[in-house]
């Protein structure tokens, strides 16, 4: 299978089945996936409106492009930051197989280890409280 098609294919599932993961009700996911493969509710940058005025006829509107996930117009910049390090990095399963214990490697182990004993006080909310 093609590489792109299978990032597609599981980028894809994980979303949708996250959906029904945080759905209260089957009916509420059931409405989130209408609105996800619907084009009702399309919303473009406001600096393309000059440029595509005539797709105001099939019901896009032009707004604000991350004002609805809460981002800011760094938004964007941090998803090609994220597909750059995605591309041209080492996955964990790579770095796994050239893994060579050393003192770098210890210092940084027992570091992190010693940073999450430290932090064992320090508290946080159960993660799953909704279920």
């Amino acid at each position: 299978m093609n590489t792109i098609l299978a990032w597609f294919i599981t980028f894809n599932f994980v979303n949708i089945a996250w959906i029904f993961f945080r759905a209260k009700e089957w009916d509420d996911a059931i409405k989130v996936l209408s609105s996800m493969f619907s084009l009702d509710n399309v919303v473009l940058p406001n600096f393309l409106e000059s440029k595509l005025q005539f797709l105001k006829s099939f019901g896009i509107t032009f707004g604000g492009f991350v004002a609805n996930i809460g981002g800011d117009y760094f938004t964007p910049l941090w998803f090609v930051f994220a597909f750059i390090l995605v591309l041209f990095f080492k996955n964990s399963m790579e770095k796994r197989d050239s893994f060579k214990l050393n003192y770098k490697t210890l210092f940084l182990a027992f570091f992190c280890f010693c940073m999450g004993i430290l932090s064992l006080n320090k508290v946080s909310e159960f993660l799953y409280f909704n279920f």
